[in-house]
């Protein structure tokens, strides 16, 4: 059987025999629904590859390019800040799809973080929406459907993904070679995806991590520079678990150059690839935040269910609310801020529980 560009779509079957029944598909709108990590992104280019050349084979060239994330007629938009403003869906997604195809007649534009298209936006694009300039075919990728999107979702083909189980994800990592046990360990902490957890396994880091963050509860003191030091603590340790993912990026770059100094492959690609890097690199970071103030929802979750009769009722409730901080900080990371400022101002809120 031929080698196909959905191979690397993992544990939606049922999506992907949508996905082939709309390859010929006249829509030029489509929204991919689903969950952080759940491959809608690597659905979106390889849906943009049957688009582009016709067929699923992964062996052509434009698939290949189309996967990798650097062929000239597929553009990956990602928010610039909080959301999709005003200025970037006129300034960017706009004026893309009003651009002529480079090697065809189709292109295609694949925007990221959907759900966060600014109020102001969704106007804005409703017309390209409905209307595309030529053979534009436009994938909108959204964690959820906010009730404001409403019109917008109306005027694509809606396709849902389901959460990556931590089974599958053990199953897939135990073929690539892993043992069952660390296989295990490192899907709970990837919570979902697949592609994370091929990067966690190779993350020296990963248990001292882990065990630094669960471990933050029984050191705060309820002193606001305790609090700063173990900020800065559990940043650093994010900032260098970010090696192996940048060791990723580089073979991919090295790969890159080796088929152009050999093959002459017109036009090298490589901003392009710096580009995806650098939006590549921002979202690991954010995933690693979040995997870490999960292991803080944990410890606290876990000592409130510990909590007897005998605890003090101001104490049982302190842990409720420290859970809800911890889940507003995460939500607040898709926002583009201060990350130094939003670990401070946390860790000063969170109370202290006796090792």
């Amino acid at each position: 059987m031929t080698n196909s560009v959905y191979d690397k779509v993992i544990g939606q079957e049922h999506t992907l025999m949508k996905l082939r029944a709309l390859g010929n598909s006249a829509a030029h709108a489509y929204l991919f629904v689903g969950p952080s990590g759940c491959g809608k992104d690597i659905a979106a280019r390889a849906f943009a590859a049957v688009k582009l050349q016709g067929s699923e084979d992964s062996t052509q060239r434009t698939a290949d390019l189309v996967m990798r994330g650097i062929h000239v007629d597929v553009h990956e938009v990602e928010r610039e800040g909080a959301g999709i403003s005003m200025e970037q869906a006129r300034d960017e997604i706009i004026k893309l799809a009003e651009r002529s195809a480079v090697e065809g007649s189709t292109r295609v534009i694949i925007v990221h973080d959907f759900h966060l298209l600014a109020d102001g936006a969704r106007a804005s694009l409703l017309k390209t929406i409905e209307e595309p300039d030529g053979e534009t075919v436009m994938i909108m990728l959204s964690d959820d459907v906010p009730d404001t999107m409403i019109t917008i979702v109306s005027r694509c083909v809606r396709i849902d993904f389901q959460p990556i189980t931590d089974e599958l994800i053990i199953k897939q990592l135990v073929e690539d070679g892993i043992y069952q046990e660390k296989a295990a360990y490192v899907a709970r902490v990837a919570a979902g995806d697949l592609e994370r957890a091929r990067v966690l396994i190779n993350d020296p880091s990963l248990a001292s991590r882990t065990e630094l963050f669960a471990n933050v509860p029984t050191r705060l003191n309820g002193t606001t520079s305790r609090a700063i030091e173990i900020a800065a603590e559990l940043l650093s340790a994010v900032e260098s678990s970010l090696a192996s993912y940048e060791s990723k990026q580089e073979a991919e770059l090295a790969e890159l150059e080796e088929r152009v100094k050999f093959l002459g492959e017109r036009g090298s690609g490589r901003k392009i690839l710096t580009d995806k890097h650098k939006r590549e690199l921002r979202r690991y970071k954010t995933d690693e935040l979040r995997s870490g103030l999960r292991m803080l929802t944990l410890v606290y979750s876990e000592a409130l269910k510990k909590s007897t009769e005998e605890t003090a009722h101001y104490q049982t409730d302190s842990y409720v609310r420290a859970v809800k901080k911890i889940r507003d900080a995460s939500v607040a990371l898709s926002r583009n801020v201060n990350e130094k400022l939003l670990f401070e101002n946390l860790l000063m809120s969170l109370p202290s529980i006796n090792s």
